[in-house]
């Protein structure tokens, strides 16, 4: 995983999540929910994971189309929880800590 200098960086690794060359990769995609799942795989047996949801709403003059993101840190081990993303729900906040954390164990 690339070292980062500041929370700045950081952020802009996670914003941008969508990139293959960053290490994040299209996981899930389901397209009758329209929902796509980005993961990132971390040092420590961790994931990254951005579920994004396309919504629209149109009406005769204007036409809306937006993203809900959810964020989620699937931490590592065989426990229950470990396999089942939806339970760690997180926030962009958490994973920023998370890769902070892991940046300096190395």
């Amino acid at each position: 995983m690339k070292t980062f200098r500041n929370d700045k960086e950081r952020l802009a690794f996670l914003e941008d999540y969508r990139n293959t060359e960053n290490g994040w990769k299209l996981w899930k995609h389901d397209d009758d929910l329209e929902r796509r799942w980005w993961r990132h795989d971390l040092p420590d047996g961790s994931a990254l994971i951005v579920e994004e949801q396309e919504l629209t709403c149109s009406y005769p003059e204007v036409h809306s189309q937006w993203f809900v993101i959810h964020w989620y840190i699937v931490e590592s081990g065989s426990d229950y929880y470990s396999r089942h993303f939806g339970d760690w729900v997180a926030s962009k906040t958490l994973a920023l800590a998370k890769i902070k954390e892991l940046g300096r164990r190395q």
